[in-house]
């Protein structure tokens, strides 16, 4: 494709590459990148570092939020990728979030890609938390998964997670009311694995006797919400993995501080996460109690920083359950992105615009 032209994949063109793209492939992409974020001794140093990965730009306006995320990481042993992500919150939800990544040539400065991001923001998500899950296996094989909210984000979580995890019997939705998406979200995953239990449990009080059932199940817990209220007060089970992907501003909370506290803690970024994370800020954790995940994708330091983790999550008080909490780095926007984008030029998906500049 000419320098000077671009091609624009539309969420079916997206749809059409993640449908046979291979888990372990998106999975390598996202290692890749964490490792290369939390190295303490980077490729490439100052204004040219093969990590760039600036604090995202907020606008708000009467209808959205609206953040833009620009970055640049590895995509290869020796190439790298810049891109610039939008993402726009409504104030009023109209059953998900608008998203666009623009990929830049690096060798011209000139934009060569322009890629509906819906559900890769999902997807590169739901690729930290395997991640996660793979780094701290449960002592058995997970068998529930319950999960808090029905959008894109838990979609693509639990696809992953049924395709990663055989032993997974039932999937809980944990939601305010039924709804059209809801229900849809139902109806998708149960042709998709008819051999699981899948529903949707509309979510009473977060304190009622009915959610600590559901929630004490769960041996994977998904929380997808921008709640500003912890959504359930009843302790997890013994060894239970939680992961919070919903929270991005310091008023919100999925979670109790308490939970928090007598749990070993995971994060993609640390300093990210101690200005973003309502359920961290507001805790008495600091820097030192929190490990990130490319921290233990580090060869030569790993089970040093997975015992930190593991020691906290059985300290006095714990019940050896880990969190794993992600505010999302622009630089698994850019691996993703990038995976999808070769796959579709070798599909020649897309619809590409001649001579753009």
């Amino acid at each position: 494709m000419p320098s000077s032209s671009i091609r624009v994949l539309t969420s079916s063109d997206v749809d059409q590459v993640l449908t046979d793209l291979s888990p372990e492939i998106a999975l390598a992409s996202q290692s890749n990148v964490f490792k290369h974020f939390s190295s303490p001794s980077p490729s490439k140093e100052g204004e040219h570092a093969f990590i760039q990965t600036p604090h995202r730009i907020t606008i708000s306006t009467e209808q959205s939020t609206m953040l833009f995320m620009p970055s640049r990481a590895p995509t290869s042993d020796n190439s790298t990728t810049s891109s610039i992500k939008i993402v726009s919150v409504p104030t009023v939800s109209d059953g998900g979030l608008p998203a666009t990544t623009m990929v830049m040539d690096e060798s011209t400065g000139r934009v060569k890609a322009v890629v509906n991001a819906r559900k890769l923001t999902a997807l590169r998500n739901a690729c930290g938390s395997a991640l996660f899950l793979r780094l701290f296996p449960s002592p058995t094989p997970p068998t529930h998964l319950v999960l808090f909210g029905s959008g894109a984000q838990c979609h693509l979580h639990t696809i992953l997670f049924l395709r990663l995890y055989s032993t997974i019997q039932s999937v809980t939705f944990v939601v305010r009311s039924s709804t059209a998406r809801s229900q849809s979200l139902i109806n998708d995953l149960s042709k998709r694995f008819p051999g699981i239990s899948i529903k949707a449990e509309v979510r009473p009080s977060s304190s009622s006797e009915e959610l600590a059932e559901v929630v004490g199940k769960g041996d994977i817990i998904v929380a997808a919400t921008s709640s500003t209220v912890p959504l359930f007060t009843a302790q997890p089970k013994k060894d239970a993995r939680v992961i919070l992907i919903g929270s991005y501003r310091p008023t919100m909370h999925e979670v109790e501080r308490s939970l928090v506290e007598s749990a070993g803690v995971v994060v993609d970024s640390i300093e990210a996460c101690m200005r973003e994370a309502g359920e961290l800020i507001d805790s008495n954790l600091t820097n030192e109690n929190l490990v990130e995940i490319g921290q233990l994708l580090d060869d030569s330091r790993a089970e040093e920083y997975k015992r930190k983790v593991q020691e906290r999550a059985n300290s006095i008080g714990g019940n050896g359950v880990v969190i794993f909490k992600s505010v999302g780095l622009g630089i698994q926007d850019v691996a993703i992105t990038n995976i999808v984008l070769e796959q579709a030029e070798k599909m020649n998906l897309g619809h590409v615009v001649e001579n753009y500049d």
